[in-house]
């Protein structure tokens, strides 16, 4: 890892993991984007042209650029694309990404009027990536296909996790349904932020624990919500997010 400089290759928008996942549904072609997997709420940072941000206004959203008093990036090595430490999500070879359009696809993230009701995810393209390490007809994969696979498993989970953890806020705090997803939702936690060993056995097992954990939470994505009632709030130690 390396410290850079920004406003001077490129500038940097800093933004939650949710929304920013949000956002690229409406990229048609993201630029890179680096995950800091360490903050309270792991963050993406998304790299645009140098000198355009001066006037940014996005809510939820930090702009670095020459102009803030913290003004170095930390830039995960150009072959990470997983923990631990920070890694790519979209490599450097992607480019950057136009402002005006990073600008468009957050707003909109941010101005759906009841979010994750309209967030469709494609429950069945994840599961057939899982189904070719974990399927009945499952087959050893390729050593030069794996890492693309667990790159896309990985991406499913990224996105499974913040998904279910919320939808499951509609059940009570006691019911079951929500007691297990939460169990699934931390082993997937732990599996995406551990490391294979260095041989190709180790690395097969480790895409199937992630494989699993994709399985699993398309079955806690998929339980219907709407004729659930939800617990009265608390009244004391209720937690924003």
């Amino acid at each position: 890892m390396r410290l850079a400089q920004a406003g001077v290759r490129w500038d940097v928008v800093k933004v939650r993991r949710f929304l920013g996942l949000q956002a690229i549904e409406h990229i048609e072609q993201p630029g890179a984007v680096a995950v800091d997997p360490h903050s309270p709420e792991p963050m993406l940072y998304f790299f645009v042209p140098a000198g355009t941000l001066a006037d940014w206004d996005v809510p939820d959203t930090r702009a670095l650029n020459s102009t803030e008093c913290t003004t170095h990036v930390v830039l995960p090595p150009g072959h990470r694309e997983a923990p631990p430490g920070p890694y790519w999500l979209l490599p450097p070879s992607c480019g950057l990404t136009p402002t005006d359009t990073l600008h468009r696809a957050l707003e909109r993230a941010l101005h759906r009027p009841d979010p994750h009701p309209h967030f469709r995810i494609d429950t069945a393209a994840m599961r057939a990536d899982a189904a070719q390490l974990i399927g009945d007809a499952a087959e050893l994969p390729e050593s030069t296909v794996l890492p693309q696979l667990v790159q896309r498993l990985r991406g499913h989970l990224m996105v499974l996790v913040p998904h279910v953890e919320d939808r499951m806020r509609a059940f009570a705090r006691t019911a079951e349904t929500r007691l297990v997803a939460q169990v699934t939702v931390g082993e997937a936690q732990r599996r995406l932020n551990s490391v294979p060993g260095l041989t190709f056995i180790s690395e097969i097992k480790h895409a199937q624990t992630l494989a699993r954990s994709v399985e699993a939470l398309c079955r806690h994505a998929e339980v219907p919500t709407h004729t659930v009632a939800k617990a009265p709030a608390p009244t004391v130690g209720v937690v924003q997010q």
